[in-house]
């Protein structure tokens, strides 16, 4: 089974329902339509079914997009993207993940 890994932070974001989406740094490929393991450090905390998958650039990036990833505005999201992957500029391309968690 597919995984895909999250930080700590996260995770109570996405059990409650708040945190439907994950926005990763580069064109991935997902299972739609599939279950996968959602972990932290290799450790799974829960399964999820992949609903959709977008890819975008970073500038084409929403506050709706945010909202669904957890983060309040598209200036808090970009900030963690930031932490998470270091440089992240407009023209780069991410996979946003919709998920659904079972």
């Amino acid at each position: 089974m597919e995984r895909i890994n999250f930080d700590p932070e996260f995770v109570p974001m996405i059990l409650s329902g708040a945190k439907k989406t994950t926005i990763r740094r580069g064109i991935r490929s997902y299972p739609v339509g599939k279950a996968v393991e959602l972990t932290v450090d290799n450790k799974t905390f829960a399964l999820a079914k992949i609903k959709k998958v977008v890819v975008k650039r970073v500038s084409e990036l929403s506050d709706e997009d945010a909202k669904s990833d957890g983060f309040s505005s598209r200036e808090e999201l970009l900030n963690a993207l930031k932490r998470i992957y270091g440089d992240v500029n407009d023209s780069e391309f991410v996979t946003v993940v919709h998920f659904e968690v079972l």
